[in-house]
């Protein structure tokens, strides 16, 4: 969703429940490069389920952060950032051939058949994904006017001027499908530490889901059932993983609800696309992203029950890596939405 326009170079502000990340790039004649880049963590409760429930300690951990950045080079007052996926959904509409100017009108009539919505509570934005002579297929974003006028605010209130807000998945694609021409069906997995988002891409987004599985309730099942200390099972979750041959397949053992209740969620989530889109394809492969997908064998487990491929994201397809200290394998999985935040930063031509 887009509120500005700018000429300038903006960066990506990724914001979760638990972390500020942030990036912004350079141009470069071959990929595009990492300017500045740094993250910091958020104090519990300052943000849960995406609203911002302290504006102040919000905004310090925001000016430390940037304070503190790393990199070289002046950072853009301009910022693209995320709208919270739980807040926010999309839906595709199919509607008759129509002037784009009557557009807006025809999904006023037609979204509230399918969902109840108040247009005076909500923002919306749209994007004509298929038009032919049967008629246009329409991308419909909404998020609640209080969500995003509350990011906008505190953005503006730490001298920041925010271009665009996006629902996290449009950077994900951006990043990992688009920029490397990757247009198969599929469905991308985002785990990360407060939970796990779903969406399904075929040459778009087609439908988002979040789902209660998070790299946080992987480490309290550790913690609860091997009655170990919090940073043992975390160095547990990252040793071990779901290889059977490591710690003796303990979290194997542990873990087969939670991948059971994941590889369920996916399974639904495919005939739910295969039922209620007319042109629906097979479904070529899942990749995972996100601080969870580097569950070791989380993959080949996956890819067991589901028999379907299943890989690990390469955030680096289409971005130079700067930092391969910083930008470890481990925390380039937890950047990924910040660094899709960011090649949108490097086209001001889209800011709408």
């Amino acid at each position: 969703m887009s509120f500005f326009n700018t000429t300038e170079v903006a960066f990506g502000l990724d914001i979760s429940d638990r972390n500020l990340r942030m990036v912004q790039l350079e141009r470069s004649s071959k990929k595009a490069k990492v300017q500045i880049y740094n993250e910091i963590k958020l104090p519990p409760d300052c943000i849960s389920s995406g609203e911002i429930k302290q504006p102040k300690v919000f905004l310090d951990a925001l000016s430390k952060m940037i304070k503190t950045k790393i990199g070289h080079g002046k950072l853009s007052d301009e910022v693209i950032s995320v709208l919270p996926e739980e807040k926010t959904f999309f839906k595709i509409l199919n509607m008759p051939l129509i002037p784009d100017e009557e557009i807006v009108a025809k999904i006023k009539e037609i979204l509230p058949q399918d969902i109840p919505v108040n247009f005076d509570d909500i923002y919306m934005d749209h994007q004509i994904i298929e038009k032919n002579d049967q008629g246009l297929m329409i991308l419909v974003g909404v998020s609640p006017k209080n969500i995003i006028e509350s990011y906008v605010d505190i953005l503006a209130k730490a001298n920041l001027i925010p271009t665009v807000l996006e629902i996290e998945s449009a950077p994900i694609s951006r990043l990992l499908l688009e920029e490397a021409n990757d247009q198969k069906p599929q469905i991308i997995i985002d785990i990360g530490a407060q939970r796990t988002g779903l969406f399904l891409y075929d040459k778009t987004i087609k439908f988002t889901v979040s789902l209660p599985i998070s790299g946080n309730n992987i480490t309290r099942h550790i913690v609860d059932t091997l009655e170990m200390k919090w940073d043992e099972a975390e160095k547990a979750k990252i040793v071990c993983g779901l290889d059977k041959t490591k710690c003796h397949g303990a979290l194997l053992e542990i873990f087969s609800d939670v991948i059971n209740e994941l590889s369920d969620r996916i399974t639904k989530a495919i005939n739910f696309y295969y039922y209620n889109f007319p042109e629906a394809k097979n479904i070529e492969r899942i990749l995972l992203c996100g601080g969870g997908s580097n569950f070791i064998d989380i993959a080949s487990v996956l890819q067991e029950k589901l028999k379907i491929p299943v890989i690990i994201s390469n955030p680096w397809q289409v971005i130079a890596n700067p930092d391969k200290s910083f930008f470890n394998s481990q925390r380039s999985q937890s950047f990924v939405t910040a660094l899709g935040l960011a090649l949108r930063g490097l086209k001001p031509e889209t800011f709408l």
